[in-house]
């Protein structure tokens, strides 16, 4: 850990690349996006990038993403601008709703051995569900609703763990369990890496408080079937 600073009675903490290596089992097949940008892509809505990648350059630090937050989901905060992959930056006593976001990942994990990189929207969130087990793979579905959701009424789920738009993966969830769940998202903002990949064209920012709100809403309305 490169330091650690509190913000208004918060926990934040601000990560260098390396981070402890913490071993979680998959809860469904993995198939997360690596939200990339690439010069040669074509996005959802039929555009095509051309020169160098266009990303909000805005960097989604503490100081930005703090204030703008509607639940308490994210309050337990950690950033890296570099790290292995978020999935891994979270403690193992990390709070329920705790959030890991990266701007670039170096050994993040996704199908066909794919490596998340960097840009796009990549974050990891905590969870602490009750017993049973059994029923926490549903939670992967859960944050696949709650990103569709937040992109919009475009946005569809090919079930359980992918979310499309015109028919193009735009993101995907990675759920891992040990003793709790961490939810690993990413999200195409911008561009995308592989051809027939899409992609949102949104505020990073804005995009991540949405679907951290949407999850909080569907993570209580989890608890009460």
């Amino acid at each position: 850990m490169a330091g650690a600073e509190g913000f208004e009675g918060v926990v934040v903490s601000i990560l260098g690349a390396t981070n402890e290596d913490r071993v979680r089992q998959p809860l469904v097949d993995e198939g997360a996006v690596r939200p990339q940008v690439s010069d040669d892509s074509t996005g959802a809505t039929g555009g095509r990038l051309h020169g160098g990648p266009t990303l909000d350059p805005v960097r989604l630090a503490p100081e930005t993403v703090l204030p703008a937050l509607r639940g308490a989901f994210g309050r337990d905060y950690h950033y890296a601008a570099e790290t292995e992959t978020t999935q891994r930056m979270l403690p193992d006593d990390a709070p329920h709703g705790a959030v890991a976001l990266a701007e670039r990942q170096t050994a993040g994990r996704g199908r066909l051995g794919r490596t998340w990189a960097d840009s796009g929207l990549m974050f990891s969130v905590v969870l602490r569900p009750p017993q049973p087990v059994a029923r926490w793979p549903e939670l992967t579905l859960v944050a696949a609703h709650a990103v569709a959701g937040a992109i919009g009424p475009e946005a569809t789920i090919k079930d359980p763990n992918d979310v499309l738009v015109d028919g193009r993966k735009v993101a995907g969830i990675l759920a891992e369990a040990s003793e709790h769940v961490v939810l690993g998202i990413g999200i195409n903002v911008g561009g995308a890496a592989w051809p027939g990949a899409g992609w949102v064209e949104r505020d990073r920012l804005e995009l991540l408080v949405d679907v951290l709100e949407r999850l909080e809403r569907g993570y209580e309305g989890w608890l009460s079937p």
